[in-house]
């Protein structure tokens, strides 16, 4: 796990700056604190932070191969990578070390640019091609490694983090109110937009080439499915046990100690069940409490799973003070993130890290494999689609609205069956939009500034998941499994994986994330939708493969996500701090919020109105991170005076 950065000049006869390669990689450290590299040849520098973990000795970066006519810096890891050594070997490349990154730069000579689609793992890197003066980038399937670019009219930059990008005076920090937008929608900023105008990320699944000025980008990898897998419940519960167990084996490669994120679900429960079978000493595993909070406690099933593995396990608690540690958390995530997982993920990160250097985690699972309400629930509100329009909003709609006042599971049907027909007749796009989207329009419109608004005015939200059902049905995928495609290209690369990799790194911790194996998504792409949700179950097949191993009402219970009671926090012991910031908000102004909106929105929070908690931790979070990064390279810079300092 590193941090790459890089820099080349669009006019070849201007060597890059060796000061500005070097502080491009301080900035980083923190990814890397075992090692550090460069190369500058004319117009091209390259610069690396190691964190070793594969050929420990040898792994330096960059690397280059026999004749020096390629060099590579490299982020992640690849789990095939001596299969592939074995061939290109016999293809006559000879190594100088044991790293998976040489295995790349060879493969690249071999393959050239479908060298890509040969690996198997997590990775970001650039190849610097002396031959014709190009520079090729890659990202892997799901965007687990972050990958950060943007062009001048004098230069291409890139960079595991915006902040090595904005030591470079070349870079505009002009803001971009679209991408705002999109997190109030979100809670994240979808790619391949940044926070900023200027700054782009390169897709997930994606390789770029640069050369004389000119950006190719090009997709290199769609999930592989061919219509909906035959065979039986048990046939296809074999295949995904094999197929997991292959995974997790070839992702416990490390030179350097392991553990495991216990949350005590399903999919992390499965993950130390087989780290704790192919292991001869017990499995390191890691968790999180709530300081006594009912509903979101799970710790007492992590410590059941760890025991039913005879892992070593270790529990640590989150509580109100969490929230303090916000600006820190957004200087390594550099996006806004309203995402409250990240407060006791950072914990966790954080001690997890005085243990081991590797953790596996089980994001991915709920997404490949169907573990989310909103995947069932949108197919029934696509079923109220066949409902004459007259009859559903004549008759059903009034007949739901009714119920809604009523106490316990009828109250709940109420409210449900009235979304199912106000989404019925939308698009399968806008209609999943609604379940997804955290802060609806309506609200936007009241929440942010009248300017803002006026600058986004012909933008809409939805655009990005009509392009992506459009591309999800392209390749023949059921209704299900659209929905799962879609959050495979949204959710996951631009909430999970930035959340996952920068808070890990923040602490020198590698995270692996075995269900986003490419090989294990296209297989739960492929499931019949009755495997993966239904009525009764979420994530069945993946359900099933546990009760193998766990009593059946550990499997069978309620599924509780990694959830955060901010709600209660802000009512509580943070809501001073939450009025004194809204306060500082309407004093001073600002060019994003309408400070107006938000003394309402603080009034219905403590008056229990539950709908306006999401509002204000999306608020809270945006207003540190705008504090933080006003100026990013100021900022920036004024961080490295402080490592200089510092020694």
């Amino acid at each position: 796990m590193c941090g790459i950065c890089g820099k080349l000049n669009t006019d070849g006869s201007q060597p890059v700056s060796p000061q500005l390669i070097g502080d491009m990689c301080t900035v980083m450290t923190h990814r890397g604190p075992d090692d550090r590299g460069t190369h500058m040849e004319g117009p091209v520098g390259l610069g690396h932070r190691r964190l070793s973990i594969i050929d420990v000795a040898g792994g330096h970066q960059p690397i280059s191969n026999a004749d020096d006519s390629l060099w590579i810096v490299f982020n992640g890891e690849i789990y095939n990578h001596q299969e592939l050594r074995h061939d290109l070997e016999a293809k006559g490349y000879r190594y100088k070390t044991q790293s998976d990154t040489e295995t790349i730069l060879h493969a690249y000579a071999a393959y050239g640019a479908d060298c890509v689609a040969k690996l198997r793992g997590m990775f970001a890197f650039a190849i610097w091609d002396r031959r014709d003066g190009s520079l090729f980038l890659a990202r892997d399937h799901f965007g687990i490694k972050p990958l950060y670019y943007t062009q001048t009219k004098e230069a291409f930059l890139f960079a595991s983090e915006m902040k090595a990008l904005f030591l470079d005076d070349g870079v505009d920090e002009t803001l971009d109110p679209t991408a705002i937008y999109d997190y109030f929608t979100f809670k994240f900023i979808p790619g391949p937009r940044s926070p900023f105008l200027a700054v782009q990320k390169l897709p997930q699944g994606h390789w770029m080439r640069v050369q004389g000025g000119q950006v190719t980008l090009q997709r290199y990898w769609t999930p592989e499915v061919d219509g909906i897998l035959p065979g039986t419940e048990n046939e296809h519960l074999e295949a995904l046990e094999a197929l997991l167990h292959d995974v997790v084996d070839e992702q416990r490669m490390s030179e350097v100690p392991l553990g495991v994120f216990l949350s005590g679900g399903v999919d992390s429960t499965l993950l130390a069940l087989l780290h704790s079978k192919m292991s001869d000493q017990p499995v390191s595993t890691f968790s999180m409490g709530f300081h006594g909070q009912r509903g979101y406690d799970e710790s007492d099933y992590a410590r059941q799973a760890a025991a039913a593995c005879g892992a070593a396990h270790h529990t640590f608690q989150c509580g109100p003070e969490s929230v303090r540690d916000v600006p820190k958390i957004l200087w390594h995530l550099e996006e806004p993130l309203a995402d409250a997982a990240m407060l006791p993920l950072y914990t966790l990160c954080r001690e997890a890290a005085k243990h081991v250097t590797v953790v596996h985690c089980g994001d991915g699972a709920d997404e490949a494999f169907g573990g989310y309400t909103r995947f069932y629930w949108d197919g029934i509100a696509a079923q109220f689609g066949r409902v004459p329009a007259p009859l559903r909003k004549g008759l059903l709609a009034p007949a739901f609205r009714a119920m809604k006042g009523l106490p316990g599971g009828a109250g709940n049907l109420g409210r449900r069956g009235e979304k199912f027909c106000a989404y019925a007749g939308l698009s399968p796009a806008l209609r999943y939009l609604n379940w997804f989207t955290m802060i609806p329009d309506e609200t936007k419109h009241q929440l942010l500034h009248p300017d803002l608004l006026a600058s986004v005015a012909d933008h809409r939200s939805g655009r990005i998941f009509e392009s992506l059902f459009r591309q999800a049905q392209a390749i023949g995928l059921d209704p299900h499994s659209q929905r799962q495609f879609c959050e495979l290209h949204n959710f996951v690369p631009d909430d999970l994986m930035l959340k996952a990799d920068k808070l890990a790194m923040a602490s020198s911790l590698e995270g692996r994330f075995p269900f986003l194996d490419h090989r294990l998504v296209s297989f739960g792409l492929s499931l019949p939708a009755h495997r993966k949700s239904n009525s009764r179950h979420l994530k069945g097949l993946l359900k099933k493969l546990l009760a193998k191993h766990m009593p059946r009402d550990f499997v069978y219970r309620k599924k509780q996500g990694f959830e955060v009671p901010t709600g209660t926090w802000f009512r509580t012991q943070l809501n001073e701090e939450l009025k004194d910031m809204v306060s500082d908000l309407s004093a001073d102004g600002s060019a994003h919020l309408n400070p107006a909106y938000l003394k309402t929105m603080m009034t219905r929070l403590d008056a229990g109105d539950s709908t306006v908690e999401r509002q204000c931790f999306s608020l809270y979070v945006f207003e540190q991170w705008r504090r933080i990064f006003a100026s990013p390279r100021r900022v920036c810079r004024d961080y490295l005076a402080s490592e200089a300092q510092r020694g």
